[in-house]
């Protein structure tokens, strides 16, 4: 791997810290570059971002909490003059494999980049397993307001939607099937004379206008009187008959195919997971197969326009159950779709979010109790300020994910929305209380040594002096957690992070000690502090 500092691109930071495979450029995260691309661009995008244009004719670029496979790409008078594959490493990976040489060298970045992938695609998996096994209840949308798509946000949520609504999707089409409502339908057509059941003015007017379908009569016909000696061999008449061919009837097979489609992608998607639970979806895929083998579907056209204003949509026996699943089934799922967004970008930030939060269900259930605890997922949209997504505990406390405290009702200062918010109870009730916040960081050197948190005055005087970006971010980390604590009146802060050690700030003891959960069910902890939480992969 060659080192290519000072060539196209160039770091900020003494040393060599951009290399080259011959296919990629390996680069690092937090680090700043300087960009003059060999050919001439008017702008520079990174990845979909456009980078800072200097005035000496050179680019800004960095990556901020984000590793994986990029592109950067040049964009001359609106199109593309040229495009460059990019990795990005991370120096944190050095101290979660403490084997990796800490000095850049030409194996130290291939192992870095190695080990990086597998950590990333380990995390993912640890992520999915998690997101599979943990007990989710989906909650139905509260009105018609509620976002929708054209399908749900990716196989996790089609998986528990399926699984824990399979009874009730059964028995939905099963109503319809057998209450199938048909409308009854009038068709103008070509039709024998002894075909018709009605003679209307229109029917006359047809054998005159259309001389074609007249032949001559013989003797004794008399209606040939009036016609020349003629009779109609055909007439315009009315045929009357009933169809299953409704617009309620096109959205229940719209909705069935649907099911049937998602069915299947769940199963392709996790059949090799030893521990996921497949049955209750294969159990409902053949159900459903079942119903679809029915022959009336084939008489049904497809669904053009949605009958929202069908009043046999809205109130039918099972068409009104249909709708409601199928609400649920498209309505918008922040927690869903941001997990599927950080899988496919490969976020690390958010992606240790995400485990942290399920890690730490884990981690409180074995304290608060295991019996009750669920996952409880609302549609309720992102700005929704009663909480989307919480889990609930056996004794009746809540840990919210990513819920807004507002001012007045939790913060006495602005809106802070803190990553998880432990209540003792529901939040919407009088008497329920903040019991502490946690945030997840994906950073590795917030505080693993003793002399740093210990001496905080030295470390902030160290950040005003050297305006260190990583000292800066260690004191941002500290203060953030009294600001929370704070502004929220809860009895503790934490930092989650895959760091070695377990650090609190006691407020009565006014000293540091070690930091567990359980030690929540024992005495809840006040102060601010640091937990390590590390994925396994990683240890």
């Amino acid at each position: 791997m060659e080192c290519i500092e000072g060539k196209e691109i160039t770091s900020t930071k003494s040393g060599c810290w951009a290399f080259s495979d011959g296919e990629r450029w390996h680069l690092f995260e937090w680090v700043d570059y300087l960009l003059k691309p060999e050919i001439d661009a008017d702008e520079i995008l990174v990845g979909r971002i456009p980078a800072r244009k200097l005035k000496n004719g050179q680019f800004l670029i960095s990556f901020k909490n984000f590793i994986g496979k990029t592109e950067i790409t040049g964009v001359k008078n609106g199109e593309i003059v040229f495009k460059h594959p990019v990795k990005v490493l991370s120096l944190k990976f050095l101290k979660i494999y403490p084997n990796v040489s800490a000095s850049i060298k030409e194996r130290g970045i291939a192992l870095i980049s190695k080990v990086q992938d597998l950590f990333v695609e380990r995390l993912i998996e640890d992520v999915i397993k998690h997101s599979l096994s943990m007990p989710f209840q989906l909650e139905s949308p509260t009105g018609f307001a509620v976002e929708e798509s054209d399908e749900p946000v990716n196989e996790l949520f089609a998986y528990h939607y399926l699984r824990l609504n399979k009874t009730r999707i059964i028995e939905a089409f099963e109503t319809v099937v057998h209450r199938m409502k048909r409308e009854l339908r009038v068709e103008k057509e070509w039709l024998r004379p002894d075909e018709v059941d009605d003679v209307t003015p229109e029917t006359l007017i047809s054998i005159t206008e259309h001389p074609g379908y007249l032949a001559p009569a013989g003797e004794g016909v008399l209606v040939a009187r009036y016609l020349n000696g003629y009779v109609p061999t055909k007439v315009l008449g009315s045929r009357k008959y009933e169809s299953f061919d409704t617009p309620e009837n096109r959205f229940a097979k719209h909705f069935l195919d649907i099911l049937l489609e998602w069915g299947e992608r769940v199963i392709n998607a996790f059949e090799d997971g030893k521990k996921t639970d497949l049955k209750p979806i294969r159990e409902l895929l053949e159900e459903l197969e079942f119903v679809r083998s029915d022959s009336v579907w084939e008489e049904i056209g497809d669904m053009a326009l949605f009958p929202y204003t069908s009043q046999t949509l809205l109130k039918g026996d099972g068409y009104r159950d249909l709708l409601v699943l199928y609400r649920e089934f498209t309505a918008y799922s922040p927690f869903f779709g941001g997990l599927q967004k950080a899988i496919d970008n490969r976020d690390m930030a958010k992606l240790y979010e995400y485990w942290a939060f399920l890690r730490l269900v884990e981690e409180l259930g074995k304290v608060l109790g295991k019996k009750d605890i669920h996952i409880v997922v609302t549609p309720a949209g992102e700005l929704s300020e009663s909480g989307d997504v919480y889990a609930q505990f056996h004794n009746g406390w809540r840990l919210y994910y990513n819920k807004r405290l507002t001012p007045r009702k939790w913060s006495y200062s602005v809106t802070l929305r803190p990553d998880f918010s432990l209540f003792n109870g529901d939040p919407s009730k009088k008497g329920t209380e903040i019991i502490g916040v946690f945030d997840a960081k994906f950073k590795l050197d917030v505080v693993d040594r003793t002399e740093e948190v210990e001496n905080l005055d030295e470390l902030d005087e160290a950040a005003e002096r050297t305006g260190n970006y990583w000292t800066w971010a260690k004191l941002e980390d500290i203060y953030k957690m009294h600001t929370y604590r704070d502004a929220l009146g809860c009895r503790f802060a934490v930092v989650l992070y895959p760091g070695r050690r377990s650090v609190f700030f006691d407020v009565h003891h006014r000293k540091t000690r070690d930091f567990e959960i359980k030690s929540i069910s024992i005495e809840i902890p006040t102060g601010i502090g640091y937990l390590s939480f590390i994925p396994e992969v990683a240890k």
